[in-house]
């Protein structure tokens, strides 16, 4: 599929009635709300136009890939392809992943408008107050961030909050752990800003990429990843100020610096994040100072705010299941399909079971390895990971107390919920305690274990086909 702008997407979302206008809607008290209310509801895609306060061309979207359809038209597939399917195919895609290096072009749209030095006004872009409790307007939410390494020259772009300070000021937030992160402390060790660039409105399908989690090969690969994805190169343009390769794609682009944190921090948050808490209190975070304000004509804000929702505030679609299938299956480990119940609340894994040690070997994997979620459950597959009364029965049913592990890693997650508030402004490595449980028939009692009281599928399809259930039972 071809790589998408923002509004070349919305026009597609709009083609499928996946797209709602709304004109005149408070930035400050009633955008982000709504944002919320309809995310919650599966609503559509959301476009605001004439906002109070603002010129009537400049705009804010939200929601754009949130619900499943919407997520799999990103990724240039069937909207109403079966989740499943798109899972199995999405795996079949990244099985296969070979980097497409993004192609450097002269000039993008996102250069119709410059303004530097004193000219640089980020005021004058309508930014919401995503979430009521927010400690400022957070222009950055659905973006795009780009460092390079200063050893290595490779790219990243990262996904990070970015707070609106005033004129020419934001704040930017990074885990420790980052990529982006790790690149800032490079220049800031050698006494240097960290040049960065940020676009506030980058193609979705990048920006998708510069999530975590949605099963890209880790590092810096989101222009490779998202070219190979698309089936072409990214057009990049390097930044007149930084040298950067920024998306020619893009809607709103900064240009800056980041100056090391010994040298100059500013209060940042609170901020809504997509643990469904307000993390964390005040803290003194980096700044960027902007050099450059780029943007198109009739400009479009990026909003992907995150929301206390059942599903991912960015992507609904569950494609982190195709890349950690793949990553057990080179092991040969025969995990079938991971799911979250809820973002970070747990992790699902179905197994279908092949030796006598092949849940032992998984758990051994799961209790090493990195996982934000304090709570991850084995089931068998039989059991549908992302229905969470489908697997409290299998729990309930198939679970030995002495089968589960915990265990106790040393991390620097500054979003953990439970970190106590002492810790929050620090980056030093806090302890973080995690569970697995076994869910799953042990492997000696499979044949004998009770069945499971349920039509075959193959019956329970045959009905649904002659008596087409589908009118009557999906409305």
């Amino acid at each position: 599929m071809p790589l998408a702008d923002l509004r070349t997407f919305l026009q597609t979302l709009d083609k499928y009635g996946e797209l709602k206008t709304l004109r005149g809607v408070d930035p400050q008290n009633e955008i982000g709300a709504i944002t919320e209310v309809s995310i919650q509801k599966d609503g559509p895609a959301l476009l605001f136009e004439a906002i109070p306060g603002y010129a009537p061309n400049n705009r804010v979207v939200a929601n754009v890939c949130s619900t499943p359809r919407r997520g799999l038209l990103a990724f240039g597939m069937d909207p109403d392809m079966p989740e499943e399917e798109a899972t199995r195919r999405y795996r079949e895609l990244t099985d296969k992943y070979k980097p497409v290096a993004p192609k450097v072009v002269e000039s993008a749209a996102f250069m119709e408008n410059v303004e530097t030095g004193d000219d640089i006004d980020l005021l004058q872009i309508p930014v919401p107050l995503w979430h009521e409790l927010d400690g400022g307007p957070y222009i950055g939410t659905g973006v795009a961030v780009i460092h390079q390494d200063p050893d290595t020259r490779a790219v990243n772009v990262g996904c990070y909050r970015v707070q609106l300070h005033d004129r020419n000021t934001t704040g930017l937030f990074t885990e420790p752990e980052s990529d982006g992160r790790q690149i800032m402390e490079k220049y800031w060790a050698q006494g240097k800003p960290a040049p960065v660039a940020i676009s506030f409105g980058p193609e979705p399908l990048l920006f998708l990429s510069a999530c975590s989690g949605n099963g890209s090969p880790k590092g810096p690969y989101e222009y490779e990843f998202t070219g190979y994805i698309s089936g072409e190169p990214v057009p990049v343009m390097r930044g007149p100020v930084t040298g950067l390769p920024i998306s020619a794609g893009s809607e709103i682009v900064i240009e800056g610096e980041v100056p090391p944190p010994d040298q100059e921090t500013r209060i940042e948050g609170p901020f809504g994040e997509w643990t469904g808490y307000y993390e964390a209190s005040q803290t003194m975070e980096p700044v960027v100072h902007v050099k450059a304000l780029y943007y198109r004509n009739d400009p479009i804000l990026f909003g992907a705010p995150p929301l206390q929702n059942k599903r991912s505030y960015s992507l609904a679609l569950n494609v982190r299941s195709g890349g950690m299938v793949s990553r057990f299956a080179q092991m040969e480990l025969p995990v079938r399909r991971t799911a979250s119940i809820v973002p970070l609340g747990c992790t699902v894994i179905t197994v279908e079971q092949q030796h006598p040690d092949d849940v032992k070997r998984i758990m051994d994997v799961l209790e090493k390895g990195y996982n934000p979620s304090r709570l991850t459950i084995l089931v068998d597959d039989d059991v549908d990971p992302t229905d969470p009364w489908d697997v409290l029965w299998a729990v309930g049913t198939r679970f030995d107390p002495e089968d589960s592990r915990m265990s106790t890693v040393q991390s620097r997650w500054l979003l953990d919920p439970l970190r106590p508030m002492e810790h929050r402004s620090s980056r030093q490595p806090q302890p973080y305690k995690r569970m697995i449980i076994n869910g799953c028939r042990p492997f000696d009692r499979i044949a004998e274990f009770p069945p499971v009281n349920r039509f075959s599928e193959d019956r329970r399809q045959a009905v649904w086909n002659k008596w087409a259930m589908a009118d009557w039972l999906t409305r």
